[in-house]
Formats: structure tokens, C-alpha cells, sequence
């Protein structure tokens, strides 16, 4: 375990070249948008955030997050128009960027391998961003990197925020705290191996349409726990009895309750799920509120089988195509739905692709249909399709069976006779001294079905561009 663990830190840690080209290309970019905040006149400073600024991010990640941080005492009354206030800025440094909407809009922007060089001085090395990175790296991609900018209020405590992303940065400040603090593990290494874990399983990110663990969720947890494995090791245990006891686990890294119960003072609609992270900077807020316990269960079930048998393809996330579920349908019936994901933030866009999944599940058990396993796939920033899978116990649905009334009721017997006797593709029965109506379905096959919703359905249709069944 020890060694296969410490190849695989080596494996996600990134090198120093990499760190460079990161400081260089953060720096670059933080240089042209403070200089365009300058000249638009604003109390604002761009800083990196997120995994880049603490040290956590995995090797050859593409992502870098900066936010623009805004004077409180300026503009404390003004939280609502920030986002127009950066507008004008990215205009001007950045004329090709994309808006995009969310608590407070922000912004996003690849920025090129010539696009940094340009704008970086000799001086980059000595800049305080440089410094930033000087334990952390990535290798600079092809096609640039994504930076996302987002307006915030700059704070000192959590209780300044009039916004969710306000406390962004005492996250950041959290997380490089205690990573200063760990002296038996690097827990940064740590923290690295608990995201490759749960991206390899498909349960990284808070959106929507994953509901699973945000990077910060994966911070606080690993640095609770002080290391991956013992992470792994109380889900596969500690959480599992819990669970089965029904009781929520509750996670306070920074002890804000103490011996108080978090369940009766947190807001209800904060703790349904069965994990409670308590976030360290803000004590009435759960990390993990967005998590679904059908997620929870799987990184529960993926870490109890890392533990008995640790190998390597537990960090590879697998590859999900069309040979490789033919194989697993294993001669049952497989159908196939590929489903072109419309424009727009990622989260929406998954959302509406997890919608669309879930509404022909419940179209085809609605209609008989018994089906054994499926699930589906979509990588955000990705122009590929999203994919989606059903596999059938069997092909042809069973019968609907309605249920009539009793034959006592002489009355309503008679008109349920009336109804369906007789009648092609129905067989009346008696059962039990009741009557029963056996109805064959309208859809024989399940692609059948399938293709008419997805090419009648007006609820399937603003949620993809357009679907082909196979």
C-alpha cells in the first residue's frame, strides 16, 4: 500500500517545470486585467484562487481561477453590480472573452501559450505570483489554459460575505494553513491522491448534475482525516456502520460546535445528505450539501474495495464506449442514446443532459420496460456528445396488468367488462374475487420507444440539441 501510494503521489504531483509555466502564465494573465482594472478606475485586484493558489491542483489540469477582488468598504453597497464593473475591464484586456451567469456573473477566457508571453516582463520571476507557485506546476497545454474570473468583496471573516463566492479566498487561506502545518504527511500529495480518487470513481464536483465533492470538500476532508488513506479507511468502516445505523457523519475540522449537536442549529435543507463537512471558515454552512447519498455510496463502496485490494486502476478513470458496454450487457439488450449538449454554463448544460437521461429511464419502466443497469456520460468543456445507456433484462415488455373492481360490485364490474373484453390485445381475468385487465403494450422494443420520445417528446427537446438511438 506505502509504495503503491507513493508512486501515485509521485505520478499526480507536478513537476517544477510545470510549476513555472503556471507562476508565468498566472502572472502574465493577473498582470494585463489589473493593469485594464487600473485604467477603468476600480479598487479591484485580481488574484489566483482556487486549487492553484493552494498548492492542490493535479498534474496537467488546464483550469486556473482568478478572482477579481473588490474594496468592501467601496463597494459593500454595490455587491449586485461587480459583475458589471469587471465587465468593463475584460473588455478592454480581453475582448473575446465569455460571460457567463451564476450568483454573480463571471467570465471565461482561454489564454494561449503566445497570448501569456506577450504580456509577461522580465520581472516575472520576482513577482509575488511567481512566488505563489514556486512549490506547484503543470505542463502549459497546447491551446492555453481556461481561466474563469470572478468578481468577489474582499473580506476578512466570513460573516463580511454577501455572497457565496465572498469567502473564496479564506477557503484558499484555510487549505494553505493547514498544509503548513502537516509534518508527517505532505498534505498536499494527500489531498492530490483523495481528487484523483474520486474523479477516477465520477464523483468529483459539487454541480448539479454530478452532486458529488467539490475540490474544497476533498481539502477539508483529507486534512480532517490528516491523509488519504485514513480518509479512505473510516468511509470504508466509520461511515459505512453509520450509514447502516442511519446516522448522518458529521465532519467538523475546525470544532465549531464542540459538544453541540450541528444538526439542530444548521438549516434543514443544508444537511440531507448523510455527510456534513462543516465548512472551517463559516460555521453555518455544510460542504458537502450538495452531495447525493447515491454518490456518497459510491465513493463509500470504491474506497472498502481500495482497502482490500489496492491497485492503481482505482486513480484511472475508465473510459466509457460503446465496445465496452456491448461486453457488459453480456447478450442482453442494449440501447444506446447519443445526445448533443446545447450551449451554454456547464452546469446548465449538465443539468439538462441529466434531465433528459432520467426522463427516458422513467419512460421506459413507465412502459414495461425492465431494466437491469444504465447510466451516462459527459465531459464538461468537451465538445463531444453526451452518451447515454440502458440495458434491458429482457427486449419485450410484460403485459400492464390493471387492476378492476371486485366482482361484488356488480355495477363497476360490469363496466369494466364492457371496457376491455373483447378488445384486441386485452384479456380479462378473475383473481381472487376481483377483475383484472391484461394489456399488451404499445411499444414492443424499447429503441422504439425511445425514438419516438426523443423525436416527439416536447420536454426531451430543449434539453439536447439533438439524439440518435441506437
Amino acid at each position: 500500500m506505502k509504495e503503491l501510494l507513493e508512486e501515485l503521489k509521485a505520478k499526480w504531483r507536478p513537476s517544477q517545470e510545470e510549476v513555472n509555466e503556471v507562476g508565468k502564465a498566472a502572472a502574465a494573465f493577473v498582470k494585463k486585467l489589473g493593469s485594464s482594472l487600473k485604467r477603468a478606475r476600480l479598487k479591484a485586484k485580481p488574484v489566483v484562487g482556487g486549487s492553484g493558489a493552494k498548492g492542490t491542483w493535479l498534474r496537467g489540469m488546464h483550469d486556473i481561477d482568478v478572482f477579481v477582488c473588490f474594496d468592501y468598504a467601496k463597494y459593500k453597497g454595490k455587491s449586485a453590480e461587480l459583475s458589471e464593473f469587471l465587465a468593463a475591464a475584460m473588455k478592454k484586456a480581453f475582448p473575446k472573452h465569455e460571460r457567463l451567469h451564476g450568483s454573480r456573473d463571471y467570465f471565461r477566457i482561454q489564454f494561449r501559450r503566445s497570448g501569456m508571453y506577450k504580456s509577461c516582463s522580465g520581472r516575472i520571476a520576482q513577482s509575488a505570483m511567481a512566488d505563489l507557485y514556486n512549490r506547484q506546476s503543470r505542463f502549459v497545454p497546447s491551446n492555453g489554459y481556461n481561466f474563469e474570473i470572478v468578481p468577489i468583496l474582499t473580506i476578512k471573516k466570513s460573516g463580511q460575505a454577501l455572497n457565496i463566492t465572498d469567502v473564496s479566498l479564506l477557503h484558499s487561506a484555510w487549505v494553505r494553513k493547514q498544509i503548513g502545518k502537516s509534518r508527517k504527511a505532505a498534505l498536499d500529495d494527500e489531498i492530490r491522491l483523495t481528487k484523483a480518487f474520486c474523479k477516477a470513481q465520477r464523483v468529483y464536483g459539487a454541480e448539479s448534475y454530478v452532486r458529488g465533492f467539490s475540490g474544497y470538500a476533498c481539502e477539508v476532508l483529507t486534512a480532517y482525516y490528516g491523509s488519504f488513506l485514513k480518509l479512505v479507511s473510516a468511509a470504508a468502516t466509520k461511515w459505512k456502520k453509520q450509514i447502516t445505523a442511519k446516522k448522518k457523519i458529521i465532519v467538523d475540522a475546525a470544532n465549531h460546535y464542540k459538544k453541540r449537536d450541528p444538526l439542530r442549529e444548521l438549516n434543514q435543507a443544508k444537511v440531507q445528505s448523510e455527510l456534513i463537512v462543516i465548512d472551517p471558515v463559516q460555521a453555518d454552512r455544510n460542504a458537502t450539501a450538495a452531495l447525493s447519498n447515491e454518490t456518497l455510496n459510491t465513493f463509500i463502496e470504491a474506497a472498502d474495495a481500495f482497502i482490500k485490494k489496492p491497485e492503481k486502476s482505482f486513480f484511472e478513470k475508465q473510459e466509457i464506449t460503446i465496445d465496452k458496454l456491448r461486453q457488459e450487457a453480456k447478450g442482453k439488450q442494449l440501447v444506446i442514446v447519443e445526445a448533443g449538449p446545447v450551449r451554454g454554463k456547464d452546469d446548465v448544460v449538465g443539468a439538462k443532459l441529466v434531465k433528459a437521461f432520467e426522463h427516458i429511464l422513467l419512460q421506459l419502466k413507465e412502459k414495461g420496460f425492465a431494466v437491469a443497469e444504465s447510466g451516462w456520460e459527459w465531459e464538461k468543456n468537451r465538445k463531444g456528445n453526451a452518451l447515454f445507456w440502458y440495458i434491458m433484462k429482457r427486449g419485450v415488455p410484460e403485459p400492464e396488468v390493471r387492476y378492476g373492481p371486485p366482482l361484488s360490485n356488480k355495477t363497476h364490474a360490469e363496466k369494466f367488462r364492457e371496457e376491455h373484453q373483447g378488445k384486441k390485445g386485452r384479456q380479462l381475468f378473475e383473481k381472487n374475487g376481483r377483475l383484472y385487465a391484461k394489456i399488451e403494450r404499445t411499444y414492443k422494443q424499447p429503441q422504439q420507444l425511445i425514438s419516438q420520445l426523443t423525436a416527439e417528446d416536447n420536454y426531451l427537446k430543449d434539453k439536447a440539441q439533438q439524439y440518435s438511438v441506437k
